[in-house]
């Protein structure tokens, strides 16, 4: 354990600029391919209306999770910590932060590492997470050093089975159920993908 010096200036966090391109490439390598396909098909039937439809459905949701990404953001000041997050804003008290602890894991089955910070209160419960997948080494380390508390670093490196096991407590419910995270992320994709058919078949639609 380290003791940190006091910080007391304002500072504002933002992820990793990667993250903005990154998730535009993944976007359109998914959809474009896809709707170039549907439109070859359908603009000789001229039923391409439909498929316009859908695009424009996807267009706004990818909008709108661009938007939400952009304002994510996390505010360090003197008395408190304030997170914007994706969906959910999130307001620590400088004054419950008890510890602070730094991991180091594997990112998937490679043998990249990335640090990953949990802010911690008396009863060991995590006030606020940085993952290493979203935010530089500088903003964790500004997160690390902004308040007076103990700092805990596990350098040796863990897999992601070891983080389930050994710190199930401070995960997020789909990392310590990744079975019920996987069943649940394949039902909203399933669900996106019906409104999609039956936005471009509207046909299919039975009536009884």
């Amino acid at each position: 354990m380290i003791q940190n010096p006091v910080s007391r200036a304002e500072r504002l966090l933002r992820p990793v600029a990667q993250l903005h391109g990154q998730t535009r490439l993944v976007t359109a390598a998914l959809l474009i391919p896809v709707f170039a396909a549907v439109f070859w098909f359908t603009i000789p039937r001229g039923t391409w209306p439909r498929v316009l439809v859908a695009l424009l459905v996807v267009t706004v949701v990818y909008a709108l999770a661009s938007y939400l990404l952009s304002r994510v953001s996390i505010r360090i000041s003197h008395d408190c910590v304030n997170e914007r997050g994706f969906f959910t804003t999130n307001r620590v008290a400088s004054k419950r932060i008890e510890s602070v602890l730094i991991l180091t894991v594997y990112r998937g089955q490679s043998l990249e590492t990335v640090q990953q910070l949990f802010l911690l209160d008396t009863t060991g419960d995590a006030l606020l997470r940085m993952r290493g997948q979203f935010w530089s080494v500088d903003s964790i380390e500004a997160m690390a050093s902004a308040f007076d508390v103990p700092v805990r670093r596990v350098e040796e490196p863990i897999t992601g089975a070891a983080l389930r096991r050994d710190y199930a407590p401070i995960l997020y419910w789909f990392e310590r159920w990744p079975l019920l995270g996987a069943a649940v992320s394949a039902g909203a994709i399933a669900g996106l993908s019906l409104v999609l058919i039956l936005l471009m078949s509207p046909e299919n639609l039975v009536v009884g």
